[in-house]
């Protein structure tokens, strides 16, 4: 079975405890949690807020799902309740079940940063990082550890990662920089080869404009073998850039990985450390299909370094974050031939990422919907839920469903009334209306 739906086992006899620990039998009166003491989301920021479920981002619902069979050897492992027992009970297992397949709403701030992002050039953001300056240049830092080995569809994450950095390399305006470093590519995750894994970070790539033939030279240099040195590879990207100050350059840097760090250093203070440099970059992370786990702390990276996050689950994600530099290298080339996007234009890609924000919410509670029903369909086939609960937990999935399609409206309605403010006001707004994000 998969590292990762092992770690689910861990929570789901945790699950099996804790009812133990309230009472003897599942439905006794008297021992035991009351009604009402687990709580779930209620509201939109409350929603915002819950941390996404171990399965998040998952398609339980699919029959041919490649991870069903795991993800139902975990459900397995769920108590059986039968008719007649306790609410408090239910309220339980509904909350383990949420700890599961929640899924991860995004905070509104999310589109307000990439229209920070798309305003890059803009007199109007104070942040220094995001004027221009006579040089455009972009770091990309790639995870080879062997979690990289693994397949999405017919292909390693490696090999789509490769495909959508030649495929950016290759769109990047013709006076525009690109290197590339790469971190974790050799000894194996083999505990006898950690620290010859966590001291390899090597930049194949120096920085200088695209030429196709060294670039493929380069790619061929590494395939993914060992382990996660996030903290170290970003130390060394600031010596990478070190001769290309903030007061002269536009730098940018994208770290790319699909899990946290193993080598035991700390990539929250280096982030912020290098965010506040000489070389002032932008700090991208990019989460390659990671778990929640590795999403908090990629999402800590980019914030300690003002920075955005993203999770993408396949190539055409991943290419359309890349895509997202190459936007901001298109309006450089513009600028340094005094074509500036107009405010029209502004509005326009404003509205594009509101859109983009909308669909996001709809296809996780879509899916989390699909993926609590086949959840609650699997249990009572099973013989793990009496007719009572599943009753119960059929209310419940319909009213969390209600609640993100509320939410989803009420967010957006939100965004759109945000178009016409500076960032410094969208910010304070955002994080007086909706802290718990």
């Amino acid at each position: 079975m998969h590292r990762k739906y092992r770690r689910m086992l861990g929570l789901v006899n945790s699950l099996m405890t804790a009812l133990l620990l309230c009472g003897c039998t599942l439905g006794a009166s008297g021992a035991g949690p009351r009604v009402g003491e687990v709580k779930w989301p209620q509201n939109t920021q409350e929603l915002i807020a819950e941390q996404p479920g171990q399965l998040a981002g998952t398609h339980f619902y699919l029959a041919q799902h490649p991870h069903r069979p795991a993800i139902a050897a975990i459900l397995d492992k769920m108590p059986t309740v039968v008719d007649g027992m306790n609410e408090a009970y239910l309220q339980l297992y509904w909350n383990q079940l949420l700890a599961l397949f929640s899924e991860d709403y995004l905070s509104p701030q999310m589109v307000v940063d990439r229209w920070k992002m798309a305003s890059f050039g803009n007199p109007g953001i104070e942040d220094a990082r995001f004027q221009f300056r006579e040089n455009f240049n972009v770091e990309i830092i790639l995870d080879a550890s062997g979690s990289m080995a693994g397949k999405i569809g017919d292909k390693t994450k490696m090999q789509l990662a490769k495909e959508a950095i030649k495929e950016f390399a290759e769109s990047l305006p013709e006076e525009a920089n690109i290197s590339l470093r790469v971190y974790g590519h050799k000894g194996s995750n083999a505990d006898g080869d950690k620290q010859l894994s966590c001291s390899s970070s090597d930049l194949v790539y120096p920085l200088q404009s695209y030429e196709p033939k060294r670039l493929d030279q380069a790619l061929a240099l590494f395939e993914p073998t060992g382990w996660t040195s996030i903290a170290h590879s970003l130390t060394l990207a600031q010596q990478d850039l070190a001769a290309f100050s903030a007061d002269k350059n536009t730098n940018v840097i994208y770290l790319v990985s699909d899990g946290i760090e193993t080598c035991g250093g700390d990539p929250v203070a280096v982030a912020k450390e290098l965010s506040q440099s000489q070389i002032m970059p932008l700090v991208n992370v990019i989460g390659f299909d990671v778990n929640a786990e590795g999403q908090k702390q990629l999402k800590a990276i980019a914030q300690a370094s003002e920075g955005l996050y993203a999770n993408v689950t396949n190539r055409e994600q991943f290419k359309r974050e890349l895509e997202r530099a190459k936007e901001i290298a298109q309006k450089w080339e513009q600028w340094k031939r005094d074509a500036l996007t107009e405010v029209g234009a502004v509005l326009i890609d404003r509205r594009k990422w509101i859109d983009a924000y909308n669909r996001d919410w709809y296809e996780k509670s879509w899916r989390e919907s699909l993926n609590l029903g086949t959840a609650i369909e699997y249990l009572a086939a099973s013989g793990k839920i009496g007719n009572q609960a599943k009753e119960y937990f059929t209310k419940q999935r319909q009213v969390r469903e209600a609640l993100a399609a509320q939410s989803k409206e009420e967010l957006t309605d939100y965004l759109v009334n945000l178009t016409n403010k500076t960032y410094q006001e969208m910010k304070e707004e955002i994080e007086e209306k909706y802290s718990g994000s």
